[in-house]
């Protein structure tokens, strides 16, 4: 297991790459909140220059980016199938078709970037807690067929996630109380270690993770926890994990 790598590119976005996903010739993309030149990326709204940006930046200039109104579930979207600009219901995507990018929106939650042999196959999925234990990632994985390299992106870190007692005993339940942690008055929650685990479970055999906490590196990354929750703020931005089929 190897940690993603922090990526400039020409026009200085920041982002971090997998080299298992690297392997297997599939252009992707963690993105952060450092734009260049053009001040920070917000990928709230992937449209238009934000939409080309990340398109050139992941290595499909002019490709389409595709997305889904996350819900906190399992639903998966097929993006071979979808209309550009049409935007569905879900926490996954899978595509194959060229010249598409599928885009897992996060500002605390787990992006997880998946790819099939030869990368002919790949999906995004969005993994919030509930996520986690409801079973999105293994619908990710159920819709994408055999998963050949993974990617868990940066989210919130086991320090910053304070639960209750009740979403700890969650985890439990869905077999993933190695990712709880008691705490001296509440459990924590180790959401990473949590899809590395559901990963590992389901045999994927390359598998790259992130050390980043989306809270305490503040200087690229949104939080929602930290930002909005605790910092009082209106709103944040958005990340994402962003990927396409191999060529």
């Amino acid at each position: 297991m190897a940690l993603l790598v922090r990526t400039v590119t020409g026009d200085g976005l920041v982002g971090y790459r997998s080299p298992a996903l690297e392997r297997l010739g599939v252009p992707h993309l963690f993105t952060t909140r450092c734009g260049g030149a053009q001040g920070e990326l917000d990928l709230t709204r992937v449209e238009g220059e934000v939409a080309r940006r990340v398109a050139a930046a992941v290595g499909l200039p002019g490709a389409h980016v595709l997305r889904v109104r996350q819900v906190h579930g399992r639903a998966v979207v097929d993006a071979d199938a979808a209309e550009p600009g049409v935007v569905l219901e879900g926490d996954a995507l899978v595509v194959s078709r060229a010249g598409r990018l599928v885009a897992a929106r996060v500002a605390d939650c787990v992006p997880i970037l998946l790819a099939g042999p030869g990368g002919r196959r790949v999906a995004a999925v969005h993994a919030g807690w509930r996520g986690l234990v409801g079973g999105a990632i293994e619908a990710g994985l159920q819709a994408l067929g055999p998963c050949a390299g993974a990617a868990v992106g940066p989210c919130l870190s086991l320090a910053r996630f304070e639960v209750g007692p009740e979403v700890a005993q969650r985890f439990r339940a869905a077999g993933l109380g190695a990712a709880v942690e008691e705490g001296a008055q509440r459990p924590h929650v180790d959401l990473r270690r949590a899809a590395e685990l559901v990963l590992a479970r389901a045999g994927v055999p390359d598998l790259d993770t992130t050390d980043r906490c989306t809270w305490e590196d503040g200087q690229e990354f949104y939080s929602h926890r930290r930002d909005v929750t605790h910092g009082g703020a209106a709103t944040t931005g958005r990340m994402a994990g962003v990927i396409g089929a191999a060529g």
